[in-house]
C-alpha cells in the first residue's frame, strides 16, 4: 500500500500536474489538456509560487482550511487586485489541482469542498457589441490604399457573420469552406477550446465574396485586436460608454467611461453575432453555431435572462392540445 504524502506544497506539485497534462481526462472524455488550458495552469503555477514567496512559507495541500482558502482569496482580490472573474477562475484551477493531487496519494485534508470558483454577477457585467448599423459604417470605409486595415476588416466581416472565438476565426482557411445548395457556404470548424465540431452557414453577399474571392491573409490575434480598434474608430464608434480598460501602470482592467472603439476586441464579434440574431433566429440554431451546450449559458453570455413567460406560454399552449 502506498504511503500517503503529508507535506506536499501546491506550488511544487504543479510541475507534476503539468508534466502529466497530456494524460488528463477532461470534460467530454477528451484525453489531454488543450494548449489554452495548459497555458492557464502554467500561469497558475507561477501564481502559487508567488503566493508562497508573499507569505514566506509553502502552502501545502494538507494545510487547506477555511482560513487558508480565505487568505488566498484575499491575496488575489486585494493584494494582486485581480478582477472577480479572474480570481474566480484561479480558485477553480485550485480546486481541480486539489482533486488530481489525491490521485497521487497526496493528503489534501478532505478540504477540497471548501474551494469554489466564482464570477461577477451577471447584472454587473458590461457587454459591448457591434450593431448592424455600426457594421454598415465599418464596411463603408474606403481602405483601398490601406492594405493592412483592409485585410483586418475582412477578418472582422467574416467574424461578424460566423460568431466564433478569435482562436477559431483567425485560423480559418479556404479548405474548411464548401458550397451550400442555397448559394451560401458551409464552414466546418473544430472549436479549439471545446473540441466541438460545428458547421457554420454564411449567406451574406459581402462575406461570401471575401471567402470565395478575397480570402484574407493570416494575422495574429494581438495585431487583429489593435487593427480592429483602428477600424472601429474610423467608422465613428467613438461614443463614450461604460466599460473596463487596461491601465498600463497597474496592468489591471479598471472601470470607467471610454470611447467605445477602445473597448472593442475580437471576442465582441462573437458576442455581436449571438446578440444581433437572438430573437430573429431560433435559439437552438444559434447555439449550434456558437457551440453553447446550455441555453442558460448562452443567454448569460449575451446578457439576457431566461424568458420565464415563454416557458409558461409553451406549457399553456401544450395543455390546449391535451384532452384531460
Amino acid at each position: 500500500m502506498q504511503t500517503i504524502k503529508k507535506q506536499v506544497s501546491i506550488a511544487s506539485y504543479m510541475a507534476v500536474f503539468i508534466e502529466n497534462a497530456q494524460y488528463q481526462v477532461v470534460k467530454g472524455g477528451q484525453l489531454g489538456l488543450s494548449k489554452r488550458a495548459l497555458s492557464n495552469y502554467k500561469n497558475f503555477a507561477k501564481i502559487m509560487a508567488a503566493y508562497d514567496t508573499y507569505q514566506k512559507k509553502k502552502w501545502c495541500f494538507n494545510e487547506i482550511s477555511a482560513q487558508s482558502v480565505h487568505a488566498f482569496k484575499q491575496y488575489l482580490l486585494e493584494k494582486k487586485k485581480y478582477s472577480l472573474n479572474h480570481a474566480g477562475r484561479i480558485m477553480g484551477f485550485l480546486k481541480t489541482v486539489c482533486k488530481t493531487a489525491a490521485n497521487y496519494q497526496i493528503d489534501t485534508g478532505n478540504a477540497t469542498h471548501l474551494i469554489a470558483g466564482f464570477s461577477k454577477p451577471q447584472q454587473d457585467k458590461i457587454i459591448h457589441t457591434i450593431s448592424f448599423e455600426e457594421y454598415q459604417r465599418i464596411i463603408a470605409i474606403d481602405y483601398r490604399k490601406n492594405d493592412r486595415l483592409n485585410n483586418a476588416r475582412k477578418w472582422l466581416i467574416i467574424g461578424f457573420w460566423i460568431g466564433q472565438r478569435v482562436s477559431d476565426l483567425l485560423k480559418l482557411s479556404p479548405d474548411q469552406c464548401r458550397p451550400a445548395p442555397n448559394g451560401g457556404i458551409y464552414i466546418d470548424v473544430v472549436q479549439q477550446k471545446t473540441k466541438k465540431r460545428v458547421t457554420l452557414g454564411v449567406i451574406d453577399p459581402l462575406a461570401l465574396k471575401i471567402i470565395n474571392q478575397q480570402f484574407p491573409r493570416t494575422i495574429g490575434a494581438r495585431c487583429f485586436n489593435r487593427y480592429m480598434k483602428e477600424i472601429c474608430k474610423d467608422a465613428g464608434l467613438t461614443q463614450m460608454v461604460q466599460g473596463y480598460k487596461m491601465n498600463p501602470e497597474t496592468k489591471r482592467k479598471e472601470e470607467g467611461v471610454f470611447p467605445k472603439y477602445e473597448l472593442l476586441s475580437s471576442h465582441d464579434l462573437r458576442r455581436s453575432f449571438a446578440t444581433n440574431f437572438f430573437g430573429k433566429i431560433e435559439t437552438p440554431v444559434l447555439m449550434q453555431m456558437t457551440g453553447h451546450s446550455r441555453e442558460s449559458t448562452f443567454l448569460s453570455y449575451i446578457g439576457v435572462g431566461e424568458n420565464k413567460d415563454l416557458y409558461a406560454n409553451s406549457f399553456m399552449e401544450g395543455l390546449k392540445e391535451i384532452k384531460i
